[in-house]
């Protein structure tokens, strides 16, 4: 019998050829890559990985920017602003504790203490420790303002067991033990605050303040002539005139404070024996590591509207 070798016998010899190629393939491509070629797609993979990673980093959360921009203008003091854009942002994404908080504290600034208050307590029970701690920062803040200064402690007492290095809860719980005349309350938080925080300028003046109101005018005026100085090259001072101003302010308010305390049984006054109400002139501050010379004490003009707590 003959075989006839026609073009159906060639294309099914190419047929197989190709698929036993196909099955050696499949065979190599069963066992673990070795040589130059392993070497290749490890690279590859890792290429992968890395633009994977790169746009996931790239990419934009709509909230957190809204967020952010929301703080920003807080630490401007745009307190109305931020009030409204934090109803836009409910509008849009909804409420979540962030931007409660920040809805508090905008009315805490815009005189809407009732409003405030009851936002902050409503937070008190959030499961999040730092979402307590704000509260309880917010409630002494608002306290401290209404000079309720026991209660302003009682909450920021409790921000600080909460969050322990928080620097602004520690500077505000000083403030706020200033306020109330009770300079030796204040000075553990404060210089917790100013080692935490050497680079936050109102924590700096806070502890200016208290040097100042605790007769200790040599170490307020090295630390008032180091923050005049610039940090770095081509950046402003942490402090300006403007700050030194406020100081002064404050400073009244405090020595204020700090008579109308009747000392403790079997104690001496906190600062110098009363007599007019004093506040600090700075004339000039000497170069950087020169000595430093003095500090003016003068007579203030008249009163001043007491400091709030920063």
């Amino acid at each position: 019998m003959r075989i006839k070798t026609g073009p159906f016998r060639s294309r099914t010899a190419t047929w197989l050829v190709l698929a036993t190629g196909a099955l050696a393939l499949a065979g190599c491509a069963s066992k673990p890559a070795q040589g130059y070629g392993a070497a290749e797609q490890n690279i590859a993979a890792q290429a992968q990985q890395q633009m994977e990673s790169a746009e996931q980093a790239t990419q934009v959360d709509p909230q957190k920017t809204y967020l952010n921009l929301i703080a920003q203008m807080q630490q401007a003091q745009q307190w109305y602003a931020s009030l409204a854009h934090a109803d836009a942002f409910e509008r849009q994404y909804g409420s979540n504790p962030e931007i409660r908080l920040k809805r508090a504290d905008a009315q805490r600034n815009t005189g809407q203490p009732q409003l405030a208050e009851a936002n902050y307590r409503a937070l008190l029970g959030d499961a999040d420790n730092n979402t307590q701690a704000r509260a309880h920062r917010g409630l002494g803040l608002l306290y401290a303002g209404q000079k309720r200064y026991a209660q302003a402690v009682s909450q920021l007492e409790r921000a600080r067991q909460l969050n322990p290095i928080d620097a602004d809860v520690l500077a505000d719980l000083a403030y706020t033990h200033m306020l109330d005349g009770r300079l030796a309350a204040a000075s553990l938080p404060i210089l917790q605050a100013a080692q935490l925080a050497p680079g936050n300028a109102r924590v700096q003046l806070n502890l200016a303040l208290y040097w100042l109101a605790n007769g200790e005018q040599h170490q307020a005026w090295q630390l008032l002539q180091r923050l005049r100085q610039p940090q770095a090259k081509n950046t402003p001072p942490l402090i300006d005139e403007t700050s030194v101003q406020t100081l002064q302010s404050q400073l009244i308010t405090i020595e204020q404070a700090v008579r109308a305390r009747p000392p403790a049984a079997g104690t001496a006054p906190a600062i110098a024996p009363p007599g007019p109400v004093r506040t600090i002139v700075i004339e000039q501050l000497p170069p950087q590591h020169a000595a430093p010379s003095r500090i003016d004490i003068v007579q203030a003009p008249g009163n001043s509207t007491p400091a709030q707590p920063q």
